[in-house]
């Protein structure tokens, strides 16, 4: 049975009205979640307290305060100005006593100072 051509078009606009009805509700929401989690996202960034300055420091190893899962710890290093502060070492295996690192000392936008130990000096 063949459809005339005013019929085959009612039918096609029925087929998509349809299909519209199914499918807009469900890509209304995701665009609002999408856009949700971009604002979630936008004002997280514009709270975080961005370093400003870095400034590299050799140091020696004095204790190791409290270590972490899978050799996370936190360190207190004397650093070559004598200044003694704690720092975080995020290699697998926790320096030890007595080693001599490579310490970042971070100066961040709120005035905060923080210290990682980013490398074994030689």
């Amino acid at each position: 049975m063949k459809l005339s051509d005013d019929k085959a078009r009612r039918l096609t606009r029925l087929v998509w009205r349809d299909r519209a009805r199914t499918w807009l509700p469900i890509a209304a929401v995701a665009l609002v979640l999408i856009a949700g989690v971009f604002f979630l996202t936008e004002t997280q960034i514009d709270h975080a307290d961005r370093t400003v300055d870095v400034k590299v420091h050799g140091a020696t190893v004095v204790d190791i305060k409290r270590t972490a899962a899978r050799g996370a710890a936190v360190v207190h290093v004397r650093l070559e100005d004598g200044r003694d502060v704690d720092a975080v070492s995020l290699f697998r295996v926790a320096p030890t006593a007595g080693s001599h690192v490579i310490v970042n000392e971070e100066l961040h936008n709120s005035g905060r100072l923080t210290y990682d130990i980013v490398r074994f000096a030689e």
